[in-house]
């Protein structure tokens, strides 16, 4: 698999983000956590991939974890089963879904949200008519342009 390090501003709040999500933490470490560091950090499972958050790090400057990403340049693509638990865990939590459900002619749905620190997460279902009736799937993308 392949992992992405995000160096966060507020770790609290980014992992309040991922977990209620309901990323699957794989290991944490930190001053109170069973693996030793002197700041704190979690890594999440996701699929065969790795997604790690932590508020410092021996080999990277601090002023890089108060920067935020401010633009769509790079996204981080998350295979789901479907959106629609992803949409209700948003509406329960209040997390800002970005883009709303969205249908490629790829036959994917898509939605994207965006995390504490600006990280684009496009998450992607496989396309069935029933998933796009049900979260009212945005129909503009899809059909191949001409």
């Amino acid at each position: 698999g392949i992992g992405t390090h995000i160096k966060v501003k507020d770790f609290q709040k980014s992992k309040w983000f991922y977990t209620t999500l309901g990323f699957k933490k794989v290991f944490g470490y930190g001053p109170n956590e069973p693996i030793k560091e002197n700041y704190n950090g979690i890594a999440f499972a996701v699929g065969t991939a790795m997604i790690k958050i932590d508020e410092g790090h021996c080999a990277v400057k601090p002023e890089v974890f108060l920067e935020t990403i401010p633009s769509s340049k790079m996204s981080l693509m998350i295979n789901v089963d479907n959106v629609h638990d992803l949409l209700d865990i948003c509406k329960l939590h209040n997390i800002e879904v970005a883009v709303g459900p969205r249908h490629y002619y790829w036959n994917t749905i898509e939605v994207v949200l965006i995390d504490p620190d600006g990280v684009r997460l496009v998450f992607i279902a496989p396309y069935t008519s029933e998933e796009a009736k049900l979260v009212k799937a945005d129909e503009t993308f899809g059909q191949i342009p001409l």
